[in-house]
């Protein structure tokens, strides 16, 4: 007999398919309603960004200063000194930066403390040593020097600040054999190249002084503590069109107080009164405590015969100078104000035309100046 495979018996149903369906069915309407955390779309978990190092805050620093951005250049270097604290260089490297705006003191802090955590770093030696000859310490500057220069015979920076350490306490010839031996070994070193034309223009061999300044200023064309320098020696040789020149390269270079009150005492000297008055006031808002561009403002107010702001001006410079960095120009100016002034101050200004007579006796517009607070 044939077979149907096609024939497939029948089941049987069971009540448990039923029953089992029911659960769950209900589990599932349990858990929509419920809705946990694992059945709801959840956002992506925000990306994680890297904290940058200190290497990284570093390496930005390098890049500004060799661009010529220094503002930049110390924010990266104190965000580096805030996550390596222990870490010698970005002092060093900020103090650097103090120094070319010839902000000493600030700069002497950092060395300070840059030699205090580390003893054996011949950067940090040779800077403080340099800190300290710029506040005129010379028996310190010259311990420290000698100290990088037992850790490092040929380092060339040392060598440049030895130059530079012999040339303030007039030792010419071995400030000279310093600075020649750095140079042997790096012909490109700034500092070395700088303290050579600074030992030329201390002896008043300006012709000497502007070369090595250009050297040093075609080294480093973003410096503008540089182009400072350089337009110094055309100040001493009265060339004021060259000399100005070079204070506005500064400036274009980096728009300090320092560069600026170069730039706007050249022009007071060249007798652009009105434009050595604005660079001045430029000077003084980025700087109000910094008594030589005050002393400077003063005398621009002076010379456009605006008596009261150059009485206060000058006051206040007065206040910010050292006795050492008085001088009969600035003393006069002050005196002169104060009885030139409506209303006459004589009593102010007497003091500081008596002192104008200790540093120049004689001077006529000292005693001119006398002269009209006793007639009046």
């Amino acid at each position: 007999m044939d077979l149907d495979w096609t024939y497939r018996p029948r089941r049987r149903r069971r009540r448990g398919c039923f029953v089992w369906s029911g659960l769950v069915l209900l589990l599932a309407v349990y858990l929509y309603i419920q809705r946990p955390d694992w059945l709801v779309r959840q956002p992506p978990p925000p990306a994680t960004t890297p904290t940058p190092s200190a290497l990284y805050y570093q390496t930005k620093a390098e890049a500004h200063i060799a661009a010529g951005n220094f503002s930049e250049a110390a924010a990266a270097l104190e965000r580096m000194a805030e996550l390596e604290p222990e870490n010698a260089y970005p002092l060093v490297a900020l103090a650097k930066l103090h120094l070319m705006a010839r902000q000493v003191e600030q700069a002497y802090v950092l060395t300070q403390k840059a030699v205090r955590l580390e003893d054996k770093n011949v950067a940090a030696l040779a800077m403080h040593a340099r800190v300290l000859d710029w506040r005129g310490n010379y028996d310190s500057a010259s311990d420290f020097a000698f100290q990088a220069l037992e850790l490092e015979p040929d380092n060339p920076d040392v060598l440049a600040v030895l130059g530079e350490i012999y040339s303030d306490v007039g030792n010419y010839p071995v400030a000279s054999e310093y600075l020649e031996e750095a140079l042997a070994i790096d012909p490109s070193n700034v500092m070395a190249r700088r303290n050579l034309g600074y030992l030329y223009e201390i002896q008043k061999d300006f012709e000497r002084a502007i070369a090595e300044y250009a050297r040093a200023v075609e080294l480093a064309p973003n410096r503008p503590d540089l182009f400072i320098e350089l337009g110094r020696q055309y100040e001493h040789q009265e060339e004021w069109g060259l000399a100005i020149e070079s204070y506005e390269r500064a400036v274009e270079a980096g728009e300090t107080a320092f560069a600026l009150d170069a730039l706007g005492w050249a022009l007071w000297q060249s007798n652009d009164f009105l434009q050595a008055l604005r660079i001045l006031r430029r000077a003084a808002e980025l700087e109000p405590e910094n008594g030589l561009v005050l002393a400077h403002l003063g005398m621009a107010y002076y010379r456009r015969l605006n008596y009261e702001s150059a009485a206060e001006t000058m006051e206040r410079a007065a206040s910010f100078l050292d006795e050492d960095e008085l001088n009969a120009q600035f003393t006069l100016i002050l005196g002169l104000s104060h009885v030139l002034k409506k209303p006459q101050e004589c009593d102010l200004g007497v003091p500081w035309l008596r002192k104008t007579l200790e540093y120049a006796p004689g001077l006529s517009s000292a005693l001119y100046g006398l002269r009209q607070c006793s007639s009046s």
